[in-house]
């Protein structure tokens, strides 16, 4: 555990990233030496400029790497986990830059299964909710980790969706100990129960802007393919895409209304390239998975879904979800079911947020199969 400890501590010093940790190894021959690099040293194998050279010397004067490491491996609520051990990530380490170290609460070995990324923007429309629920649900149950980033919208909405149904990872932009957003608190205490969190920034570390693309770059490694549900043309769901782009994962796209702003990012995807989805099948045929991993069929012998169950009292809702069996009109629907239009667009939208039904274009849904 010598060699984990260094490494360990090595992440902790300003201006060492990952690849600075790697050239530092390579040249010092082992992770106690890197640590204890000179300034020369440090100059020369790490590319520090001088200034820099120093600061990493100053910081790790401070640092009692012994005595945080064992205080460190006391902690309950706390695992860590670096290239060195055999329960790293085998996925994150194929990237460019992996990063030295991991802490993680809750399962790490669900990141050993295939999993698979849902992002979207953090505004999402009730379409966009509904579909992110669809998709972790089913990849959930099919035994597929969903991982996200723990945002508020789609992240949100497809983490919350797979803990209904398997298992998720939230990869986080801040320390393992700083919720942010605060509104996910509820959130971020789940998960560890049939999930992870995990995050490469150490305990105590606040959001910052320069932390997010870190925190992108690893739930597209972590994944064999990133789905953007809802983006703009500038958001951090298609910088993830672009990175999952880079690290040769495949990229899928939901498409939407050209007219809706949320669609922008994903049309322009799948313009590029990325695979259009109409549905969890699409991914699990993409990724060879379908004959070895199966979606659930919810039979009449089923126990229904907690969304389903939560409008059993509604008699509109029940109508309206035996109407929606293929694509409908909100006319079409005044006209089969007697029910006022503006009735049906009430029941519509708390359906659609309960990920029960969607939106196909401009006033046509559809049940969620």
């Amino acid at each position: 555990m010598k060699a984990q400890m260094y490494l360990w501590g090595l992440s902790l010093l300003p201006h060492i990233g990952s690849i600075t940790t790697r050239r530092l190894v390579e040249a010092m021959g082992s992770e106690e030496a890197a640590f204890h690099a000179s300034l020369e040293e440090l100059q020369a194998y790490g590319c520090l400029s001088p200034n820099q050279a120093e600061a990493v010397v100053e910081a790790r004067s401070a640092l009692d790497v012994a005595g945080e490491w064992e205080r460190l491996a006391k902690r309950q609520d706390v695992g860590l986990v670096t290239w060195l051990d055999d329960n790293y990530p085998q996925r994150l380490l194929e990237i460019y830059d992996p990063p030295p170290v991991l802490y993680y609460r809750g399962a790490i070995e669900c990141l050993a299964v295939p999993c698979v990324a849902i992002v979207g923007r953090r505004r999402a429309s009730p379409r966009g909710l509904g579909w992110a629920r669809r998709l972790a649900r089913a990849l959930g149950a099919a035994g597929i980790t969903v991982v996200s980033g723990l945002a508020m919208g789609i992240d949100a909405a497809a983490h919350t969706a797979c803990l209904e149904t398997g298992r998720t990872a939230g990869v986080l932009g801040t320390g393992l100990d700083v919720v942010y957003p605060r509104c996910n608190q509820r959130l971020y205490e789940g998960i560890p129960a049939s999930g992870v969190l995990v995050t490469p920034f150490p305990l105590g570390m606040k959001p910052q802007r320069g932390n997010f693309p870190a925190r992108n770059r690893i739930i597209s490694g972590l994944s064999l393919g990133v789905i953007v549900v809802e983006a703009g043309e500038r958001s951090g769901a298609l910088i993830t895409a672009m990175l999952a782009l880079e690290q040769n994962r495949d990229v899928y796209a939901v498409p939407g209304d050209p007219a809706d702003s949320g669609a922008a990012g994903p049309n322009k995807l799948i313009q590029q390239g990325a695979k259009l989805i109409t549905g969890p099948e699409d991914v699990l045929e993409e990724m060879c998975l379908s004959g070895q991993l199966k979606l659930p069929l919810q039979g009449p012998g089923q126990p229904r879904s907690p969304e389903v169950a939560s409008f059993a009292g509604d008699s509109r809702a029940h109508k309206l979800l035996e109407s929606l069996a293929r694509p409908l009109h909100v006319d079409e629907l005044a006209m089969m079911t007697g029910l006022p239009v503006s009735v049906i667009n009430s029941s519509l939208v708390e359906l659609e947020l309960a990920g029960l039904v969607e939106e196909l274009s401009a006033g046509v849904f559809q049940r969620v199969s």
